[in-house]
């Protein structure tokens, strides 16, 4: 479909903040940039940066999603290709630490982002955030099909809690600020996880 002429202005002038103010924030620091200073580099207005992004994190968000995208993509593929559910698991798990250990910054953003409390906040920030929901609800439905999801466990349940360990163990280590230490402790979340909720191999 071909964007009217005022589609495309709005396209463009929202890519041009968005690459303006993630400059700024890997030269001076998310906390020390303000919209003035991005409106100014920008070239437009503090009223036109709010129209598009009404907080600064949803800059990040922006900024963050051809990567989000890509990941998920990823999943997807071996989703399709019918990879082992626990080797998608894992490979999920082990790419978002490679994302954190590459721009810790700005995944600290999307992490925080995603577990709001917020409902309105979360909103905005998954028109940018790629919904890892239903790809991890495949791999799961995946599992069930197989026989490898306990069977006491809902799909549903193996999904949330899986997303919610990886997230908030990603937080507590941005938090404790030991980001060297996120692809081990995200390998000891998994296992856990895999212990509680799928059959060991011998247990068949």
């Amino acid at each position: 479909m071909t964007l009217s002429l005022r589609d495309t202005k709005r396209s463009l002038t929202e890519q041009t903040i968005v690459e303006k103010a993630i400059a700024l924030f890997k030269e001076h620091g998310f906390d020390q940039v303000s919209i003035k200073q991005i409106a100014k580099t920008a070239v437009v207005s503090e009223k036109t940066v709010f129209n598009y992004f009404p907080y600064k994190e949803l800059i990040v968000l922006a900024g963050a999603q051809p990567q989000l995208n890509t990941l998920m993509d990823t999943i997807q593929k071996q989703i399709d290709e019918i990879t082992e559910p626990t080797e998608v698991l894992r490979n999920f798990s082990m790419s978002l630490a490679e994302l954190c250990m590459s721009d810790p910054a700005t995944i600290a953003v999307v992490v925080s982002e995603m577990l709001t409390l917020d409902p309105e906040r979360l909103a905005m920030a998954m028109r940018y955030i790629p919904d890892p929901n239903p790809p991890v609800r495949t791999v799961m439905t995946l599992a069930r099909a197989q026989g490898k999801l306990r069977p006491e466990i809902s799909v549903e349940y193996a999904t949330e809690f899986f997303l919610s360990s990886v997230l908030n163990s990603i937080r507590t280590y941005f938090a404790s600020g030991h980001i060297d230490k996120m692809r081990p402790m995200l390998n000891v979340t998994l296992e856990i996880f895999l212990y509680g909720a799928f059959i060991p191999p011998t247990a068949k």
